[in-house]
This record gives C-alpha cells, structure tokens and sequence, in this order.
C-alpha cells in the first residue's frame, strides 16, 4: 500500500492547474529538454545533448558499414540505428518547431480552463473521463518505455551472466566484449578500458532515445485525445441546445450556436496546426516501421539467430507495432468522431426552432460535416486501415526477399 500511495502522490505532483491535460506530459518534456521553457544556458545544454545523440546516430552508420558483411549483426545495427535517427528527428522537430508546439499547447489548456470556468456538468464529465484516459495511456506507456530500456541495457549482460559458453567465447576471443548498441569509437571498443567509454556512452544514448518515445508520443496521443474529446463535448452541447427552450429566448439559443461554430473553428484549427507538426515525423516512422518489420523478421528467421537474438527481435518487433498501432488508433478515433458529430444536432429537438434558427441549424450541420484527421506525410492518413496495410506491406517485402535468396 505504501508503494502504491507514494506513486499516486508522484503522478499528483505532475499535475499542473494551467494545463489540466498536459501537466505530466509538459514536466517530462521539460525534464528532457524537450519543453524548452527554462534560461538560455539550459536550453543550450539540453540542444547540445541533442547533437551529441545525433552523432551516435552518425556513428551508428558508420559502424554499419563497417560490419556490412556480418549479415545478422548489420541487421541488428540498422534495426537500432533506424530507430535513432527517429529519436533524433522527434526532438530535432520538437525544438526547431518550439514555438508552434507552444502556441498549440497554450490553446488547448486555455480552452479547458475556460470550459471549466463555465461549469457545464456534461461538458465536465467528459473532461475528466478523457483526461483519466490519457494519464492511464501516458502513464503506461511511460512504464513500458522504461521496462523496455532496462530490457535493453542489461539484454547483454544477463546473456554473459546466464551463458557459460557465451563467457568462454569470450574468453577465447572468438566473440567480443557484450555491447549495447552497434556503433563507432575512435578506438579500440574490444578492450579494457576502452570498452567502459561506450558501455557509459550507450547507457547515456538508451535513457535520452528512452525519454524522447516517451514524451513525444505520450504527448501527441494525449492531444489526440483532447481533440477527441472536445469533438465528444461539442456533439453533446448540440443535442442538448433546445433542452431548456422554453426558458431562454431566440437570442441566447442564437449566442449557443454561434458558440458552436467557434469551438468547432477552434478545434478544426488546432487539428491543422498538430498535424502539420506531426506529419512528417509519422511520415519517416512509417517509412522505417515498414522496413524494420521486415528486417526483424528476417532476423527471427535466420538459422544462425540465438535464442536471445530470437526473443530481442521479438521485443523490438512488438515496440514497433505497439507504437504505430498505438498512433494509428487513436487518430482513427478521431476520425470516427467526427464523422458523428453533426449527429448532435438531429438527435437534439431541432424542431422547437423558428425559421431563422432552422436555417442557422442547417448551415452549422454543414460547418460539422469538415473533416478532422491527421496525416503520415503527403502520401497517407493515420487510420486503422493504414496500420494494416503497413503490416501486409511488410509481410509482402519479407516474402519477396525470401523468394531472391532462395533465387
């Protein structure tokens, strides 16, 4: 019980009443220096970090062509230098395109602050239902990012302390010293001391890759969520425009439906300015879940995979999925919102309206027909339907390099 009060009393201690939905989310940003809201000496620190990571990822690649011959071991290495050059264009974007993330973040709290002030019992209650959501999401997959990294870190390790002739390989000098990740020193990495440096270095480069999946996606879901969310309360607040007809005049149902049309403008706009931030950097995951599914499965199939490089791959392959999926998914549900929205305005009891508030009914009915989703790059949206076909597409590429070996 005690562990369980105390990390209840840490996720409060996250909260913040100026972002009621993104509190957490904009501590751990700040934490990571992605949320670069602190003095110019900070924020230069944290920018520097980030180019340091971006030249591992650089090593990492020149690491690759180095072992290019070594089948498996170059797969492993493009597995983890695909999803480092990732890492590093997340919070590239992050930090170049600040001020937009900022804006948008300033908006959203804003108008929840607002929503709140106006004491709407169905408008809170769909508040916190959505915000309950998104601390269980974003707690979660805080939880497994970090399961994973320690995953990671001591995968080698336990693999030298569990195998006896993995040790003797070792010691016979027939395999190397255990590594975390694949990359390039300026020196001999096989020996000690050398072999510390980058043991230090990839500890280092697994806790920032670590936070910048956690954070950035956590926080984009977490907006997606918002964005569900309000699509939810505004189709409510138009079924329930005429409940109280009787007691308000023409004027104030007009007011309430001006009302709606700038919270649907506030919410189409907000949508355009998420998804042109998060775009392209969907656009290059996709591109690199595609390949890397396949190249996993390509390792899994190996005659000469271990069991430990079996189960790795495993692990990376579900990571990959989970976090398209868990991308795809939520997008999809805004998607599907939105096209029910307008449904408030039917199941409301239109009909009580005169003439002039039918014909407002009818052009706000065509303002909530606009669509709201989000994009993977020019080429594709981030739905259900393209989560699979990411799949099929990898199944398809993995059977067509099968059929060339085998040629």
């Amino acid at each position: 019980m005690m562990i369980v009060q105390k990390i209840i009393s840490f996720a409060k201690r996250l909260e913040d009443p100026k972002y009621p939905l993104l509190g957490p989310n904009l501590k751990g940003l700040y934490v990571f220096g992605l949320w670069q809201s602190g003095s110019k000496l900070r924020n230069s620190c944290y920018n520097f970090i980030h180019f340091s990571a971006f030249l591992f990822v650089f090593s990492q690649i020149v690491e690759l062509w180095i072992i290019r011959n070594d089948y498996l071991e170059a797969l492993h290495n493009l597995s983890l230098t695909a999803l480092g050059m990732v890492c590093i264009f997340k919070a590239i974007t992050y930090v170049l395109w600040q001020s937009d993330w900022k804006e948008l973040v300033e908006c959203v709290s804003a108008e929840e602050i607002a929503q709140i002030g106006k004491q709407n019992e169905t408008c809170a209650k769909l508040m916190r239902n959505y915000t309950i959501y998104a601390r269980i999401v974003t707690y979660l997959y805080w939880n497994v990012t970090i399961s994973t990294n320690i995953t990671m870190v001591s995968a080698p390790f336990v693999k030298y302390a569990t195998s006896p002739e993995y040790r003797e390989q070792i010691r016979n000098g027939t395999e190397p010293l255990p590594q975390i990740f694949s990359s390039w020193f300026p020196f001999d990495k096989s020996e000690v001391p050398g072999y510390f440096v980058p043991i230090f270095v990839h500890i280092l480069v697994n806790i920032h890759g670590g936070g910048m999946i956690a954070l950035y996606d956590s926080n984009a879901v977490a907006v997606m969520v918002f964005i569900r969310g309000q699509l939810a309360i505004l189709r409510e607040n138009c079924k329930n425009l005429f409940d109280d007809y009787e007691q308000v005049t023409r004027r104030e149902i007009l007011d309430r439906i001006k009302e709606f049309h700038r919270h649907h403008n506030f919410i189409v706009k907000q949508s355009a300015l998420f998804d042109s931030l998060l775009s392209p950097v969907m656009f290059l995951y996709i591109l690199v879940c595609s390949g890397m599914i396949c190249c996993s499965v390509i390792q899994f199939t190996s005659d000469e995979a271990t069991a430990a490089q079996k189960i790795w791959v495993l692990q990376y392959t579900a990571a990959l999925i989970a976090q398209l999926f868990l991308y795809c998914w939520h997008s999809n549900e805004v998607i599907v919102e939105c096209n029910d929205v307008d449904g408030g305005l039917y199941e409301s009891d239109w009909w009580k309206g005169d003439v002039r508030v039918r014909k407002q009914l009818v052009i706000l009915g065509g303002q909530l027909r606009h669509a709201v989703s989000f994009s993977a790059g020019p080429f594709t949206s981030l739905c259900v339907p393209t989560f699979i076909d990411v799949i099929k597409g990898s199944y398809s590429f993995f059977t067509l390099l099968t059929q060339m070996q085998e040629e």
